[in-house]
């Protein structure tokens, strides 16, 4: 169980970066830990530990036992990442490409009152057996898990199909007369009839809110629409910093804004996904300052939250 616990949560001390500002947390979030080659080391990590407190219990047996659940909680935790929207590196650090299915939110509720009630419900049943005098003679809590685990999948495997619908519906449509370039769908996490779409066109990035059950009209004029600045030589200019590179390879649909300061230009692009989630917590921001001949004065990564919306 030692070794399960911290093979299930190892993955996830990547958001300690956060503490060292947005460009390290940028860097490497989500990206050693939950790849192939991370979650391999994590597995040996958690079962090295696991078998040293296993004491004098230290047989080739406990070894395997311990290697196949530390796995499959590595392995849990890493494909349950990828059904979101953040997604995953899986095979930094060859390739930085994220994969993401955008099939749950980050913090689904569901799931984790799915997990509360495997833990809790057996033992509450417990105790009612306990009183009338019945013994079970299963391990305790395997019952419960198995429910609960095979709950989960159906829950995930659900939210699949009605994510595909959601896709469906934002295809055949025009958005402020003109055709779809790219279309994402995420998840409310509070219901599942309802999704948050992102639609890119020539112009514009538009939001739009998808209901794929219950009746619900989709009407795609009435979506929020935020145009995209024209292309010039102030963009080609930013877009070719360091910063907007590697902002732009991650990001899923990219957004400039231009200001003008008192000494030049400030550009700063966001991912549009952030404000169709509606989440600013530990989302980052590219942030470019270019003088009036267009030279760059400096590029940042900064937190999505201290960047205004234009």
């Amino acid at each position: 169980m030692a070794g399960m616990i911290v093979a299930g949560t190892l993955a996830d001390v990547d958001i300690a970066r956060m503490l060292f500002g947005p460009a390290a947390y940028f860097a490497g979030r989500r990206t050693f830990t939950h790849s192939i080659l991370g979650t391999v080391v994590v597995v040996a990590i958690a079962a090295a530990l696991a078998f040293v407190w296993n004491g004098k219990k230290r047989e080739s047996a406990v070894l395997r036992d311990i290697l196949l659940a530390t796995s499959c909680a590595a392995v849990a935790h890493v494909l349950m990442d990828l059904c979101t929207s953040d997604g995953v590196a899986l095979l930094w650090p060859w390739r930085g490409t994220r994969f993401a299915a955008d099939w749950v939110a980050s913090v689904d509720p569901w799931i984790l009152l799915l997990l509360l009630a495997g833990i809790l419900l057996p033992e509450v049943f417990r105790l009612v057996s306990s009183e009338i005098g019945a013994k079970d003679k299963a391990p305790r809590g395997r019952n419960g898990a198995i429910v609960a685990l095979a709950l989960i999948v159906i829950y995930v495997g659900a939210r699949a199909t009605l994510h595909g619908n959601a896709v469906a519906m934002l295809e055949p449509h025009t958005y402020r007369g003109e055709s779809p370039r790219r279309i994402g769908a995420f998840a409310e996490p509070l219901t599942m009839l309802t999704w948050r779409g992102v639609v890119e066109t020539q112009s514009n990035v538009c939001l739009v809110s998808v209901p794929v059950m219950g009746g619900g009209h989709f009407d795609p004029e009435l979506g929020v629409c935020l145009h995209k600045p024209e292309d010039s030589a102030l963009l080609e200019a930013a877009g070719k910093t360091r910063v907007a590179e590697e902002f732009v390879r991650v990001a899923r649909f990219p957004r400039a804004a231009v200001d003008k300061t008192q000494d030049g230009y400030e550009v700063s692009i966001r991912d549009v996904r952030d404000l169709a989630e509606e989440e600013t917590r530990g989302r980052v921001a590219a942030q470019i300052l270019l003088d009036g001949n267009f030279k760059m004065q400096s590029e940042n990564f900064v937190w999505a939250s201290e960047v205004r919306l234009r």
